[in-house]
């Protein structure tokens, strides 16, 4: 039986809001009903694209659209806060994309207008609701891989040149390695270490004066650490290993929907776990978040307020080791 069908306002059709709305079509308890842009002719292209019956060239209309039951906010994140707190603010159920905001000081003040507003709200990360990773979290907690030892956590790509107006390498809107990338590395050690005794980090900076380039060294009891790095200049991947008592865990992926873990204990041939593209992907966000909706939930416990608030205190550690500066926001 099928709940509640979920009416979706798009918030700022960019690249991964098409992504998410393309994944969002293979549940069957959601549409993308409505969508807001500052560019109509955007808006009027991706809501013909996702079948939306409404499209607006501002982002108050889509707020307070009462169709729309809850909205994905996809804008760059310099704008999230201020996105989010519209929605908040008129009664709108918000999934956000990743990074939340620039600082604590501003998801703080998110999570407060959530629940002052009695809404709910969520960070739109997508690591902690894929399989992979939830297998390889039970396992570590079984015990049968022994205690975390060390882990090294990567993603890079290079796609130069660059538009240096554009999100990536723009300080106005929050750009550079650590917030687009480097959080997934610092999140996979967060969700099977916890946060740090210490952070340590140096960054290589692109002309525009953001990081393009982040290596950063989290210190854990009994001398356990992690070594993360994250690039734009780097043609790295992403993966993450977790080295362990008896043996290793490799996670890694191609896309949101191609991700596999692999187990390795000495003497034994590899273990290579993999799941239907069905299984993954940020649509099982989406659906963590209806879940919520239909049980009158105002957080996830996949991806609750205190991983969130956990998350972005350890980015502003690094972000301040490094030297990391956004005009204005700090």
């Amino acid at each position: 039986m099928v709940n509640k069908v979920y009416n979706w306002g798009i918030l700022a059709p960019g690249n991964i809001a098409r992504k998410f709305a393309t994944e969002l079509q293979q549940l069957p308890n959601a549409r993308v009903s409505a969508v807001g842009s500052r560019n109509l002719a955007r808006a009027k292209e991706f809501a013909a694209e996702f079948g939306a019956d409404r499209y607006y060239d501002n982002y108050y209309d889509l707020v307070t659209d009462p169709q729309v039951d809850i909205i994905y906010v996809a804008s760059p994140h310099a704008l999230h806060a201020e996105h989010v707190l519209l929605c908040l603010n008129h009664q709108k159920p918000v999934l956000c994309e990743k990074a939340l905001s620039l600082n604590s000081a501003e998801v703080n003040e998110m999570m407060s207008c959530a629940r002052e507003n009695n809404v709910f709200f969520m960070e739109a990360f997508f690591v902690p609701h894929q399989p992979a990773y939830q297998e390889a979290k039970r396992m570590l907690y079984s015990g049968e891989m022994g205690k975390v030892k060390y882990i090294q956590s990567w993603f890079g790509f290079n796609k130069a040149p660059y538009d240096p107006s554009l999100r990536l390498l723009n300080p106005e809107l929050g750009g550079g390695a650590l917030l687009d990338i480097g959080i997934y590395p610092v999140f996979d050690t967060l969700y099977f270490l916890g946060e740090p005794e210490n952070v340590a980090a140096r960054a290589e900076m692109a002309e525009t004066g953001v990081d393009q380039s982040i290596s950063i060294r989290l210190d854990y009891p009994d001398g356990v650490t992690a070594s993360l790095f994250a690039s734009f200049v780097a043609a790295s991947g992403v993966g993450t290993e977790v080295l362990c008592e008896k043996g290793t865990l490799r996670l890694g992926r191609s896309n949101a929907v191609d991700q596999w873990l692999e187990i390795v204990r000495p003497g034994t041939k590899v273990k290579r776990l993999s799941w239907d593209p069905i299984e993954c992907g940020l649509k099982r966000e989406a659906a963590d978040a209806m879940k919520c909706l239909d049980k009158n939930k105002l957080q996830s416990s996949v991806m609750p307020h205190s991983q969130s608030l956990s998350l972005m205190k350890i980015l502003d550690q690094i972000r301040h080791k490094a030297g990391i500066v956004y005009p204005g926001r700090d």
